[in-house]
């Protein structure tokens, strides 16, 4: 009576210790805000946070443009097309990406503050293309 007593037990501690993919994104974004940022990203562009967003499955992700990049005549288009193609190739995110998962990527202006350069988010329908 003794062993099944403690095969429940240990059942119900493992399972109540697992964390589900959403609540490892909150983490994460969490855990990697805390630790690395604001990170310098490239020359002009600083992450300044990530977070996740629960009711969208959606990772987000949070720059600032700088110098001569901090410009309004960024071609929106393209700069989604890049995006996308980061994260078709991303590794790091694919258990994320194989579980439906959106990425959002803002980026402000440092010059005049609050302003958004760019607003993109990529969806399961964008890297999935072929």
């Amino acid at each position: 009576m003794k062993k099944y007593l403690f095969i429940t037990l240990s059942l119900t501690l493992f399972t109540a210790c697992h964390e589900s993919l959403e609540e490892k994104a909150a983490r994460e974004a969490r855990e990697f805000t805390a630790k690395n940022c604001p990170v310098k990203v490239s020359d002009n562009i600083v992450n300044d946070s990530m977070t996740y967003e629960t009711g969208t499955k959606t990772i987000h992700y949070f720059y600032t443009i700088s110098g001569k990049a901090d410009t309004t005549a960024i071609n929106q288009r393209q700069a989604k097309e890049e995006l996308i193609k980061g994260v078709k190739s991303s590794m790091a995110i694919r258990t994320y990406k194989e579980n439906g998962f959106n990425f959002a990527y803002t980026y402000f202006s440092e010059k005049n503050k609050g302003k958004v350069l760019i607003d993109v988010k990529v969806t399961p329908e964008d890297y999935n293309k072929e």
